[in-house]
């Protein structure tokens, strides 16, 4: 990838050549004028106006990633990320900061981060995005949308009911019963084929594409991105595809570095009242009697 001041020496090369190629161009219609029609000139006219037209269609593409067209991810945006999670971590060391939350944050941090690096890049004005955990009891754990918002309106309804997600039909439900490798892109989550689950009127506007995305095959974990604009999100579109994963296989460290996402249950019991480790969950194994 060029660095800005590669961008503007090519830029400046392609000026010169432009004018180069323009004062030819004058320089051989005022000849044929002047001094008549003829094959040779005809024949290097046509060939400087061809070759004129392709330098003008890469000297527009030139314009449009230079001026036009924002970095997708800046490295600014990365050292900030990178400097936010060493901040979290110094944080609850010196505080003695309850592990739950500590990775709660570590992972709507990368929620956050992701958020900002894809506004202009996926159609949309608003964007959802959350981390699901446990199978049998789903639970979002983090969540951060277009509003900075970090606490979603189900998460107390979830507090008082273990099964709410179940019992909504939520589409990410079938993803962490049935872990892949492969994301679940819905394209318009408004078509009938869809199948996608409402549980309110304006989670209807503002869910209308979505990808999911497990995060390990062998533990129940999701990461969901939503749009409010349809087609948000396309498999084909290979440098989208792999910042989500990076993004992806982030949270997942977090989930799983010393063992945090085993002992989930035992730290936050309330949230899990049947009590299957979800290490049995993954396995396929029967709850304890």
């Amino acid at each position: 990838m060029l660095n800005p001041t590669q961008r503007w020496i090519i830029f400046g090369m392609f000026c010169l050549a432009t004018v180069g190629f323009m004062s030819l161009e004058a320089s051989l219609v005022w000849a044929m004028v002047d001094k008549g029609f003829s094959g040779g000139s005809t024949v290097a006219a046509i060939m400087n106006t061809t070759v004129l037209g392709g330098i003008g269609f890469l000297f527009k593409k030139l314009v449009e990633d230079t001026f036009v067209k924002a970095e997708l991810l800046p490295m600014t945006r990365l050292h900030r990320l990178a400097t936010d999670r060493s901040g979290i971590i110094e944080d609850a060391r010196r505080s003695k900061r309850d592990t739950f939350e500590t990775r709660k944050s570590l992972v709507t941090g990368t929620l956050r981060f992701v958020e900002e690096t894809l506004q202009g890049w996926v159609s949309g004005s608003h964007l959802e995005l959350c981390v699901f955990v446990d199978a049998k009891e789903p639970l979002l754990f983090s969540y951060f949308d277009s509003n900075h918002d970090t606490v979603a309106r189900s998460m107390a309804l979830r507090e008082n009911n273990p099964k709410f997600y179940l019992e909504k039909g939520y589409e990410v439900t079938k993803v962490l019963a049935n872990p892949t490798s492969q994301p679940r892109v819905i394209g318009d989550t408004h078509e009938i084929k869809a199948g996608y689950s409402f549980t309110t009127e304006e989670q209807r506007k503002q869910i209308r594409s979505s990808i999911l995305l497990s995060l390990d095959l062998g533990q129940p974990f999701a990461l969901v991105l939503s749009s409010n604009a349809k087609g948000a999100f396309s498999e084909t579109d290979a440098k989208l595809m792999s910042f989500i994963r990076y993004a992806g296989e982030l949270i997942r460290s977090d989930l799983l570095d010393d063992g945090f996402i085993d002992d989930i249950r035992t730290m936050k019991p309330a949230l899990f009242p049947g009590g299957v480790p979800m290490t049995q969950q993954a396995d396929g194994l029967p709850a304890p009697a």
